[in-house]
């Protein structure tokens, strides 16, 4: 069983402990038979819990989703910030948070897969990247980084290709980590050229 959220609950009240094993089990679960085709028996048998156990915690497996992705979006995003610090040109904060959060996800691949798979089942409670995301936008729409502000369809598309970009990422493509943020910044408006100039420069902060 994945230990992760089980160890971020060591020294906690019983209750987190025993959420963080839930969160645990459906991440292996999701990960091994997809978020649609898993019942919740099969996360509370994979747990070793009683189902009144998981509805202490959880009124449904929705919740449980919308929780866990929360969580694998929390942890992705918590590094990014101290990173972009002395990054001034918002294009190339967007490039470089792409790839350390793409990077994370690679070294917990179960991740990308329960992401992906609650973004398109449930795309209204999905907010933590996405909402972050289009922080990094306002900011260079505010610095003038990009000409025109975008729309809640852009920046909703936006989102839609980073997490397609990490589904993509599951199945190992890493090449696909330059072509997401490729194509982010171009849904975003930038030319072409604009976009390789700020990937090049991405490449040389995190390289």
């Amino acid at each position: 069983m994945s230990r992760y959220f089980q160890e971020r609950s060591r020294g906690l009240n019983k209750r987190a402990r025993t959420r963080g094993i839930l969160l645990d089990s459906a991440l292996d679960v999701f990960a091994e038979s997809g978020i649609s085709n898993t019942r919740l028996d099969d996360i509370t048998k994979y747990a070793g819990m009683a189902n009144a156990t998981f509805y202490n915690h959880f009124k449904d497996k929705d919740e449980l989703i919308t929780a866990l992705a929360k969580a694998i979006a929390l942890e992705l995003i918590a590094p990014v910030d101290e990173r972009l610090a002395g990054i001034k040109d918002a294009p190339v904060r967007i490039v470089v948070a792409n790839n350390i959060i793409m990077h994370a996800a690679l070294e917990q691949k179960s991740w990308s897969t329960v992401l992906g798979g609650a973004f398109y089942l449930l795309p209204p409670r999905y907010i933590d990247v996405g909402s972050y995301l289009k922080l990094l936008i306002a900011r260079g729409v505010e610095e003038g980084s990009f000409t025109d502000a975008p729309d809640n369809f852009q920046l909703d598309q936006v989102t839609a290709v980073f997490i397609s970009g990490l589904r993509t990422l599951d199945k190992g493509d890493v090449n696909i980590i330059d072509r997401t943020a490729q194509n982010m910044l171009r849904v975003l408006g930038m030319s072409p050229a604009k976009v390789s100039s700020a990937l090049e420069k991405g490449h040389a902060f995190y390289s």
